[in-house]
C-alpha cells in the first residue's frame, strides 16, 4: 500500500471500519461475548463534547464522530470492529493509524516521529508512541516467524553508537551497544541486541537459530567463530585482517549490506535512538527486510495490530532493564 493507494481506499473511517470488519470476522461478525451471528449494524450520530479548562475557565468544544458499532440480538451486548484490538484505547482516527501503517512499511530507511507528525498532522508525542506500537506489531510478526535459518547464511556483528554526556570533562566518548545477526542469502534476516559480543552469546544464537541443513555458514576472522557448535555442518571465513572480502563464494557481503541500511536509516532518518528502545528498531528493519518481496506488509501489521496487546505509554517511557540501560537522550529529530 503506497500513499495514494492508502488515502484512496481508507479515506474515512466507515472503509477503515469494513477492513478490520473483514480482516476479524471473514465469516461474517460474530458476537465477542456469546459467538452469536446474529448481528446488526448501527451508525451514531456525530456528537459534541464539552470541557472546561481549570486553568483558564474557557469551555472547548470537540467534535465526537458517529461510530459504527454492532448490536447482538442474542445477548443485547454491544462492540464495535475495535473492541479489544489496540485501536480500541485511542483517540486518535483510525484513517491515521491506516496512514501511518502505510508510511512506515514503506520508509525503506524508516520514518522519524518528526516526520511522521508532519505528515499525518498530529502532536508530536502522539507520532512518537504511535510510532513505537507499529515497530512492537512487527516485532511481534517477526517472533511469529523465527523458522531456522537454511541455505547459505551469513553471520556477522556491528555496534550502535550512541554519545553519552560527561559533566566533568563536558564531553563523552561514543558508546557502542553490540548487536548480532545472521542473513540467509535470499532469505530472511535475524538481528538481535546482546549485551556482549562473545562466543557465549553467539554460539547460543547460532545453535537456536540456523537450521542443522544449512548449507553453510560464512563469518569473518573473528576468534569467537573458531569453534562452531555441532548443527553447523561447513563453516568458512574470510581474513578480513587481511583485506581479504571476498573468496569465491565466500563472503559476508549480504549482511555488510544489511548493516550499511540499518546504520544509514539509524543516522539518516533517526539521527539518534534511545538504546532502551534499539530492540523495537531493529525489528522494525528485520519487517521490512524480511517481507521486502510481499504485497502483504501493510496487511500483516494491521493484523498484528489488531490481535497483538496495547503497549502502555507507561511502560514505553518506564526505565530500561539491566541489559539496556536508559540514554542519556531518546530518540532525537
Amino acid at each position: 500500500m503506497n500513499l495514494i493507494e492508502t488515502t484512496k481506499k481508507f479515506g474515512d473511517q466507515e472503509s477503515c471500519v469494513n477492513y478490520l470488519e473483514a480482516a476479524r470476522w471473514p465469516e461474517g461478525v460474530q458476537c465477542l461475548k456469546c459467538d452469536s451471528p446474529r448481528i446488526t449494524r448501527i451508525t451514531t450520530n456525530e456528537t459534541e463534547s464539552k470541557r472546561k479548562d481549570p486553568r483558564t475557565g474557557e469551555v472547548k468544544v470537540r467534535k465526537v464522530p458517529a461510530r459504527i458499532v454492532y448490536q447482538c440480538y442474542a445477548c443485547g451486548h454491544q462492540f464495535s470492529a475495535t473492541t479489544g484490538t489496540i485501536f480500541h484505547d485511542t483517540h486518535l482516527d483510525l484513517e491515521k493509524w491506516f496512514l501511518a501503517v502505510a508510511l512506515m512499511t514503506n520508509a525503506k530507511k524508516g520514518l522519524s516521529a518528526l516526520q511522521l507528525k508532519r505528515d499525518i498532522k498530529v502532536a508530536y508525542k502522539t507520532a512518537w508512541y504511535l510510532n513505537h506500537r507499529i515497530r512492537e506489531a512487527m516485532a511481534l510478526l517477526e517472533a511469529a516467524d523465527e523458522k531456522p535459518l537454511t541455505g547459505t547464511v551469513e553471520v556477522d556483528e556491528t555496534y550502535i553508537g550512541s554519545k553519552k554526556y560527561d559533566a566533568r570533562r563536558k564531553r563523552g566518548p561514543y558508546e557502542k551497544e553490540p548487536v548480532f545477526g545472521m542473513i540467509e542469502r535470499g532469505g530472511k534476516a535475524r538481528t538481535y541486541h546482546v549485551a556482549k559480543v562473545n562466543r557465549q552469546t553467539v554460539i547460543s544464537k547460532i545453535e537456536d537459530h540456523i537450521d542443522i541443513t544449512a548449507d553453510a555458514v560464512y563469518t569473518d576472522d573473528s576468534p569467537i567463530y573458531n569453534k562452531m557448535p555441532g548443527n553447523v555442518q561447513k563453516h568458512e571465513s574470510v581474513n578480513h585482517s587481511a583485506k581479504e572480502w571476498v573468496r569465491g563464494d565466500v563472503h559476508t557481503g549480504t549482511i555488510d549490506g544489511y548493516w550499511g541500511l540499518l546504520k544509514r536509516g539509524i543516522i539518516g532518518s533517526f539521527h539518534q535512538v534511545s538504546i532502551k528502545h534499539l530492540h523495537r528498531y531493529l525489528s522494525e528493519f528485520q519487517f521490512r527486510w524480511n517481507n521486502r518481496e510481499s504485497q502483504q506488509m501493510f496487511a500483516l501489521v494491521i493484523a498484528a495490530l489488531v490481535i497483538g496487546s496495547a503497549l502502555p505509554y507507561a511502560q514505553l517511557i518506564g526505565k530500561a532493564t539491566a541489559m539496556t540501560p536508559a540514554p542519556e537522550s531518546s530518540e532525537a529529530q
